[in-house]
């Protein structure tokens, strides 16, 4: 097995040319957020043969790591959401959407016992309900409240967080009823015996999750290792999709899962693991705010998303390996969704 991700690491080596990268790049992620295809990328040295040095960096939580990246602490976030970002670039943070890592995939928590009483959005009348603040599947929750015609405060009690382990512990201590989770709870959530009677997909089906995200002035300095690092994730996606036991067996290593629980985050067809930037699903998601009042901009969604980056290592790949059909498929799959 690979060597263990740590808290902080780096792979250090020397280019093509023998040249030394000056500067790590920089990624931050959610503490106990499954990273499938970055892991991967860095086990099978995916980054490194290209000459690029990563170091991964936790952050406690979503808007602690977009603020990292806003104020370049961190060169880019994989882990941080849609509707965060969109939220801060709405506010006029210089946000910019380059890929993406995950779609779908946030549970919903409840007690076992209480699991049969959650089916669709209807069920949550006259519960309480504790939610992250500014997280995807917060979004996804409101606005399908809002077009079920729910009032927050009204139909149902709706408790802030502002992390989705607060939540977690919500739920488990019996604070609330049902709790709104995250990819990044949905491990410890089984281990404590928790219910998942309902997923974000089940609220806005394929919605899109955890963008690639960075700044206009780090696009500006490090756009050629960005395209290296979608590059890495694209060759993960390909191992991913041929043999899904490499992304299992990675996700064990890194958040030290039995291979039971490994196999629920890794595997489950909630989750999904795309890094095309899915240009229409994230304008979706923008449209979905609007409609439950989550944001009040008239900005163009399309102004904070870059495609450009993922065509670019795209088309490197596929100079590389003409005959690779998986690389024609996501180039089918890019018209599709951009």
């Amino acid at each position: 097995m690979k060597a263990l991700i740590h808290l902080s690491f780096a792979l250090f080596f020397l280019t093509a040319v023998g040249q030394v990268q000056a500067d790590p790049l920089k990624l931050g992620r959610n503490q106990g957020s499954p990273q499938t295809l970055a892991t991967l990328a860095i086990n099978e040295k995916f980054f490194q043969n290209q000459g690029l040095e990563v170091e991964l960096v936790y952050s406690q939580s979503t808007s602690d790591g977009i603020n990292a990246v806003n104020v370049g602490k961190l060169d880019a976030g994989l882990s941080f959401g849609t509707g965060s970002p969109l939220t801060f670039a709405a506010e006029g943070a210089p946000i910019v959407i380059i890929g993406g890592n995950l779609a779908g995939g946030h549970p919903v928590l409840t007690t076992k016992e209480n699991a049969g009483k959650y089916k669709s959005i209807n069920d949550f009348k006259g519960k309480v309900v504790g939610t992250p603040r500014l997280y995807t599947p917060d979004v996804v929750f409101r606005g399908a409240a809002f077009k079920a015609g729910l009032v927050p405060g009204k139909d149902f009690e709706l408790i802030e967080f502002r992390r989705t382990f607060d939540v977690l512990e919500a739920v488990k201590s019996g604070k609330v009823d049902v709790g709104i989770g995250s990819s990044a709870v949905t491990a410890g959530a089984l281990e404590a015996g928790l219910a998942i009677p309902l997923w974000s997909n089940d609220f806005f089906p394929h919605h899109p999750c955890c963008r690639i995200i960075t700044t206009q002035e780090i696009l500006g300095k490090k756009r050629p290792d960005l395209v290296k690092l979608i590059k890495g994730l694209l060759m993960a996606e390909k191992l991913f999709t041929e043999n899904p036991e490499a992304g299992l067996l990675a996700n064990m290593e890194d958040l030290k899962l039995d291979r039971k629980t490994a196999e629920f985050v890794t595997t489950d067809p909630h989750i999904q693991q795309a890094v095309d930037p899915n240009t229409k699903g994230v304008v979706a998601m923008w449209e979905y705010m609007k409609s439950a009042s989550y944001i009040k901009s008239d900005a163009d969604p399309k102004s904070f998303i870059d495609t450009s980056l993922y065509q670019e290592a795209l088309a490197s790949l596929k100079k590389e390996q003409p005959n690779e059909p998986f690389w024609d498929k996501l180039l089918n799959r890019f018209k599709e969704w951009n």
